[in-house]
């Protein structure tokens, strides 16, 4: 067996906070506080409005939305009634009102006020159906998959920005990652430290991130050439790296910490809500699958207040 490098992982969590905060969660599911609020939210949200006038507020559509990833829009038609069935809302939508407005929500995620922030980037693959090999092996039909690109903050491991496409055919993780970041910075937000895994090792990002002044802790390729080729910065980075070795190297970076941020976010929203959609309408399918992190970041926020 080989030898373990590095201090052996010392679990400071707080278990007991950490097992409530996961029970608050499913509290996250039939709070419904924001009734009392019904009809105000309803005459803002149709202040100026042109057309047929909002018949149910955004807070409902955005918890049914959260519902979603369990149950179908009938399903949900039939917990609404029975809501409104015990008083506790005005009056539930059918199905296919429900569907459409889930559709609409415009899907962003809550940005830190101020400070500097590291941010890690990765990508990884959910299915477009939840259908076996069969067709597959029987037909040869090869199956198309989603590949999803988060960017989230790995020291406070909030989500920031999420992008989905189908695999192969929209852009690269890092041309995903640049335009996260270039958001993040036109937003306000000052990014100190770029991390991510090998498929981030290109001059485009190197040079990205030294314009704009951004330290990096990307995994470099062991063939890789220390020659420029194009990105002075990427010729430095290469360096360093093959200098120090990799366990230094990454030690030095704290790489590590990009586990939190990426792979930790991929794991608990798969394993929560599953790693397949429902949509077939393509425009839907990819609001889905970003919908998934979106709800997983709103139940994680309700549970820390």
């Amino acid at each position: 067996m080989a030898k373990r490098w590095g201090k052996k992982c010392k679990d400071e969590r707080n278990w007991m906070e950490y097992n409530e905060e996961l029970v608050v969660r499913g509290e996250f599911l039939l709070d419904l506080d924001w009734v009392e609020n019904w009809d105000k939210e309803l005459d803002e949200m149709n202040d100026g409005k042109i057309g047929s006038p909002y018949r149910f507020p955004d807070s409902l559509i955005e918890l049914q939305a959260v519902w979603h990833q369990w149950v179908d829009y009938r399903g949900i038609e039939g917990i609404t009634r029975k809501l409104v069935e015990f008083d506790k809302l005005k009056k539930y939508n059918d199905y296919s009102t429900i569907n459409r407005r889930v559709n609409e929500i415009e899907i962003d995620f809550k940005l830190p006020k101020q400070g500097n922030i590291s941010v890690s980037c990765d990508g990884s693959g959910m299915k477009m159906t939840n259908r076996g090999e069969y067709r597959q092996s029987k037909y040869g039909k090869r199956k198309k998959y989603l590949q999803v690109v988060i960017s989230a903050d790995p020291i406070n491991k909030k989500l920031l920005k999420c992008d989905v496409s189908i695999y192969g055919e929209g852009p690269s993780e890092p041309e995903t990652a640049e335009s996260h970041l270039g958001e993040l910075i036109d937003e306000g937000i000052i990014v100190n430290k770029f991390l991510g895994d090998g498929a981030f090792d290109v001059k485009e990002m190197f040079n990205f991130l030294e314009k704009e002044d951004i330290e990096s802790a990307i995994k470099i390729r062991k063939n890789a050439s220390s020659n420029a080729g194009g990105s002075l910065r990427r010729a430095r980075e290469v360096k360093d790296y093959k200098n120090r070795g990799y366990k230094e190297w990454a030690k030095n970076k704290k790489y590590g910490r990009r586990w939190t941020g990426t792979e930790g976010i991929f794991s608990a929203v798969k394993r929560k809500f599953g790693e397949n959609v429902r949509s077939r309408n393509v425009g839907n399918i990819f609001k889905e699958a970003k919908r998934k992190f979106w709800a997983y970041e709103n139940m994680k926020n309700y549970a820390l207040g």
